[in-house]
């Protein structure tokens, strides 16, 4: 199946994208997603996407069809063909 993934902030300088779209398995989860897009951009990109160490979940919101995965099951929210899955890192600051 079919998803377009949205990149913003550092994320799109890794990528060298604003999106793409990727082919994943049927039944596929958001973690199966990052980890897909883990094992193409490398290092550099999992540092970003991975929790830092101690904690748990990831460092980013996500959001499905512009819906914010925590309110679908989070990392274990299923994907179907043709949603759009955006990857924003957070912004803090004080």
């Amino acid at each position: 199946m079919e998803i377009t993934v949205h990149y913003f902030t550092v994320l799109r300088k890794l990528t060298g994208k604003r999106h793409e779209k990727i082919d994943i398995k049927d039944k596929s989860t958001l973690e199966d997603m990052v980890a897909v897009l883990v094992e193409k951009y490398g290092e550099g990109f999992e540092r970003y996407v991975s929790p830092p160490k101690g904690k748990k979940g990831l460092q980013l919101v996500l959001l499905i069809n512009n819906k914010d995965s925590n309110q679908l099951n989070g990392l274990k929210a299923t994907l179907h063909d043709g949603d759009t899955v955006s990857l924003i890192l957070p912004i803090a600051g004080g």
